[in-house]
């Protein structure tokens, strides 16, 4: 079993393993599902499909080559700004419209599933 840790002066940084991410990132959703008492089976189903996806042959298409090599060209700085302003673009658009709480945490949740 090859062991891809990062050596100690390799100048890599850790990161969370996936299932971590994973966990964290349904956690919110699935408390405030649990709080509502539904999940809408449609939305969640798009989340799976969706997000495995993204993740799989969207990301290993010529064009999921391209983004992922220009979002690591941009360097940490232009990642936080980039990250930073589409969760600034979403905060705006769920403050404006007020869109309903469970289709979007029913989605993010089965994202969380299929990745």
């Amino acid at each position: 079993m090859a062991d891809n840790r990062p050596d100690a002066g390799s100048g890599e940084s850790r990161r969370l393993a996936p299932s971590w991410t994973v966990a964290l990132v349904a956690l919110s959703p699935a408390f405030d599902l649990y709080e509502a008492g539904r999940v809408s089976l449609v939305w969640f189903g798009i989340g799976v499909v969706s997000w495995a996806a993204a993740t799989g042959p969207v990301a290993a298409s010529r064009f999921g080559r391209r983004v992922g090599a220009w979002f690591r060209g941009i360097g940490a700085l232009g990642r936080a700004i980039v990250i930073l302003g589409v969760a600034g673009a979403w905060t705006g658009v769920v403050v404006t419209f007020e869109p309903p709480a469970v289709p979007i945490d029913s989605f993010v949740l089965g994202g969380s599933a299929g990745e």
